[in-house]
């Protein structure tokens, strides 16, 4: 790990070196697990921080728009594929620590990990600093992306959130989707989508598959699978 040149990235310098070590220490490098010297703790962190920075900056842009476009948009800001587009174009990936296995395999360019690395730097620097500093650091690195978050490109969330889950395990999520009153104003139809007998997200849609693409971008933006091995 180059502290310097991810500091110089972030624009921010660490009083304590150990919280950006850890940000950039993939659990399959900590092989204690039980020490709890991987990002893990520090992806959940950033992420409750990154949902709250990029909420408050929509909600002061544009303060016409209802709660389901600043949700879509929020939704597109801080989605794993544009996270770890991010993450990439910082270079944070080949900063990473992992297992040798891991990196033969391509987990530097592994989607979920980027992304997970992208939070983690942010929970970091909260834990040094203070939420200030992370929401400042945030919106240097994601406010160009919020100031045009109507116009990123649609992101495909049903496909996002297979990627996912299937970087936990191999199952994939299952849909159910069901007719409801035709003239419900979000759509006739009702999707929901769980995994491992949990329900990830729920949302109506003017078609099945529009549908299951929203109920995918809600269970995305809850991430439950996170809060859940959190409290493990």
């Amino acid at each position: 790990m180059d502290r310097e040149t991810v500091e110089n990235t972030l624009g921010y310098r660490f009083s304590d070196e150990t919280w950006l070590r850890q940000a950039l220490t993939h659990p399959s490098a900590d092989q204690k697990r039980s020490t709890n010297i991987a990002y893990e703790r520090l992806e959940y962190l950033g992420d409750a921080v990154l949902e709250l920075v990029v909420s408050c900056e929509l909600f002061r842009l544009h303060p016409k728009a209802d709660e389901g476009e600043l949700t879509k948009w929020r939704a597109a800001v801080v989605s794993r594929r544009h996270l770890a587009e991010r993450c990439r174009a910082l270079g944070w990936g080949e900063q990473l620590l992992m297992s040798a296995q891991l990196e033969k395999s391509g987990g530097r360019e592994t989607l979920s990990i980027l992304a997970n690395t992208f939070e983690s730097v942010i929970g970091a620097v909260m834990m040094d600093s203070n939420y200030n500093a992370a929401r400042k650091v945030s919106l240097r690195l994601l406010g160009e992306s919020i100031a045009k978050a109507r116009t990123l490109s649609a992101v495909n969330s049903k496909g996002e959130l297979l990627e996912t889950l299937q970087a936990i395990g191999p199952e994939g999520p299952v849909y159910e989707t069901a007719a409801v009153r035709a003239d419900a104003p979000a759509g006739p139809f009702r999707a929901t989508v769980s995994w491992r007998g949990s329900l990830l997200g729920e949302a109506l849609g003017s078609s099945k598959h529009a549908a299951e693409m929203e109920a995918a971008a809600e269970a995305l933006r809850r991430r439950l699978w996170v809060k859940e091995r959190a409290k493990k």
